[in-house]
């Protein structure tokens, strides 16, 4: 019984880490940036959906431009993915339809994901007062938090691969570039009822820096972020 409970477990649990199922993909190639410049081919998972870009590979497909495909491919999840790749991994299954489009299309509609291309390389999140001070720092090798104004005095620890690699999962979650767009459910920190804090993303190339909103009270698409960051300052000893 504890074998087949054993069994059980383990095909429950690497069901859970992939998927199967059916997409389309475009008949042209087109200029995208990932982490450099690249060829992206065209995605969607439905019919009704506007094309994306893809700009991982699937395993053991075969492309060739000036084909609309429907193909069936299976979706797993990487464990520890590397910095600045995809955490998941696309392998081919099987042919669904392979048909000749006689006019590549150039100028497809094709629907924007956030973030894109874009490097993350730290993170910053201050809160403060009249009275008090907050600040933590997180980068893929350091975790570093001060409550010491003139930045002279603070605490780290290592940045283990998991934390960063969670801290850049729930950022694929949200639109950095607008995030200093986001309300604030709460306004306590005009009337000193809350620390005033700011959230800080910062890119290879520029950095995204929020509205202020009141300590422990962010806006619902920064909150599993911001809950995360505080969260991972608390461990440091």
């Amino acid at each position: 019984m504890s074998k087949f409970m054993f069994f059980l477990s383990t095909f429950f649990l690497f069901s859970s880490c992939q998927e199967t199922k059916r997409v389309y993909i475009g008949s042209t190639l087109v200029d995208c940036i990932g982490i450099a410049p690249q060829k992206c081919m065209l995605y969607k998972e439905s019919l009704a959906d506007e094309w994306t870009y893809f700009y991982d590979a699937i395993d053991g497909f075969k492309y060739e431009e000036g084909y609309d495909y429907e193909i069936e491919v299976k979706v797993s999840k990487i464990e520890k993915p590397p910095v600045d790749g995809s955490s998941l991994q696309y392998t081919f299954v099987k042919m669904i339809s392979k048909e000749k489009n006689p006019t590549i299309a150039h100028n497809v509609p094709v629907k924007t994901i956030p973030n894109q291309g874009v490097i993350i390389t730290n993170i910053e999140y201050q809160a403060h007062s009249r009275g008090s001070f907050f600040q933590v720092k997180i980068n893929k090798d350091r975790i570093e938090k001060t409550s010491d104004r003139t930045l002279k005095n603070s605490a780290s620890k290592n940045c283990s691969k998991e934390d960063w690699n969670t801290i850049l999962s729930l950022l694929e979650t949200i639109n950095i570039d607008q995030i200093n767009t986001l309300s604030p459910p709460t306004e306590k920190r005009f009337v000193d009822g809350a620390l005033q804090a700011q959230l800080k993303i910062i890119s290879s190339t520029r950095a995204y820096t929020s509205n202020s909103f009141d300590h422990g009270s962010p806006p619902k698409e920064i909150q599993q972020l911001v809950n995360t960051i505080l969260s991972l300052a608390e461990s440091i000893e």
